[in-house]
């Protein structure tokens, strides 16, 4: 596939440019370069590129401006466009959002990662294609408006990159902390037999100790905060169902906690029950928000999201099975459920976690197509199939959490 694809890159630096067009190369891609914007925007006129890969910062025209003449060009939209910098703000990621942009890449990246992002960007442009075309998102951030015009998919694919990035920083730290543990206990065997300037050796090895675990933290707040986004996503599209995710998260955490899993399971049911929903992107928004009963061939198509949920989350390595859990959190335990039909043991504990937490915020709380039914009607639809459709021990859990313990939703 590579020696058929073309790809320009628009980078003002000679030295950047050379690198990037060597490393593709050597995978067999045809390559393009121009230095500045206009440049790019002649050689798209003249012959259309299959990717455009693109530096920000640059004179005149930069990358947020082409990127969006491209995308306002009926002709040119298609063509996918990856931004690559060394703007780490938030904002940044934002504005690139709303200027069109497939994927944002920062530097100094690792030439396999951004192969494999190209790779995945030109896998799923069929997909993006088949697709209708979204109206577009408004949204709000950091005090301002902006208008996101990329479809679903490009809006998932561009915010998991992000994610995935960020995931591959978090093990390059890890190992680094794991190789610096080691370093201490070898150096802590010697204090003993050398000098008081060890001493200081140590300490200072303490101290880059304490730094780097302030990159950690610094690192796990970004990740929490684009699993935030991504939750946020279908919220956007479903805002009769606004805190849905995080309820369900809140109490599938809850019964885990009585259930006295380990402090890991308990964080991937977290975030599990906070984008058990995402597949929902793949739904029409006026099945979602009309009000009425829903008719049979709506909920057929509402029934494909678990499935699309867990098309989408399994391209991300994550340490718990999210998207198992994902896929699973509508199957119950007699195969009465979907989309599989599983049962028993077949269904992952996280799963029948989410699918009891699931049932009863969705029953307790209002829906277009009906109000609220309220907590003590959710609790006696799962008591009634305790051992029948839901696992016997997270029902127990869940009432002693609610009839005994007091719980309730928080406000989100």
């Amino acid at each position: 596939m590579s020696e058929k694809v073309e790809i320009l890159i628009v980078e003002d630096s000679p030295t950047q440019a050379l690198r990037l067009k060597n490393i593709l190369h050597e995978q067999g891609y045809r390559v393009q370069m121009a230095m500045h914007g206009q440049e790019a925007l002649d050689i798209i006129l003249d012959h259309e590129p299959d990717l455009i890969i693109s530096d920000i910062v640059m004179p005149e025209i930069d990358g947020f401006e082409l990127c969006q003449r491209i995308k306002k060009n009926e002709k040119w939209r298609r063509i996918p466009v990856i931004l690559l910098t060394s703007l780490t703000d938030s904002k940044n990621v934002i504005k690139g959002l709303a200027c069109g942009a497939d994927n944002f890449i920062t530097k100094p990246y690792e030439p396999k990662y951004l192969l494999s992002r190209i790779e995945t960007i030109l896998n799923n442009l069929k997909l993006r294609q088949a697709r209708k075309e979204s109206q577009g998102l408004q949204i709000i951030f950091g005090g301002k408006q902006y208008l996101i015009p990329s479809e679903p998919q490009q809006i998932l694919d561009f915010l998991f990159s992000t994610y995935e990035t960020a995931l591959h920083q978090n093990r390059e730290l890890v190992k680094t902390k794991e190789e610096l543990k080691r370093l201490n206990l070898q150096l802590e065997g010697m204090v003993a037999q050398r000098t008081a300037a060890l001493t200081a050796e140590v300490d200072e090895r303490k101290k880059a100790q304490t730094e780097l675990q302030e990159s950690l933290n610094k690192l796990h707040k970004t990740m929490e905060g684009t699993i935030h986004t991504i939750s946020l996503m279908s919220e956007i599209r479903d805002p009769y169902t606004a805190g849905h995710e995080r309820r369900v998260s809140q109490l599938a955490c809850a019964i885990a906690h009585e259930l006295r899993l380990s402090k890991d399971q308990v964080e991937g049911i977290r975030v599990a029950g906070l984008l058990h929903d995402i597949g929902k992107i793949s739904v029409p928004i006026e099945i979602l928000s009309r009000p009425g009963q829903i008719r049979d061939f709506e909920f057929n198509m509402i029934k494909i999201h678990p499935q699309e949920g867990f098309d989408i989350l399994k391209k991300i390595e994550f340490p718990w099975p999210v998207a198992q859990a994902v896929l699973q959190h509508h199957e119950r335990m007699d195969g009465s459920g979907y989309p599989k039909g599983l049962s028993g043991s077949e269904i992952i504990l996280e799963a029948r976690i989410l699918a009891v937490a699931d049932v009863v915020e969705a029953m307790s709380t209002h829906r277009p197509y009906r109000p609220a039914i309220g907590m003590e009607r959710a609790l006696n639809e799962i008591s009634q199939n305790r051992g029948v459709q839901y696992d016997p021990r997270v029902v127990d859990a869940c009432l002693l959490l609610v009839k005994e313990k007091g719980f309730d939703f928080e406000s989100v």
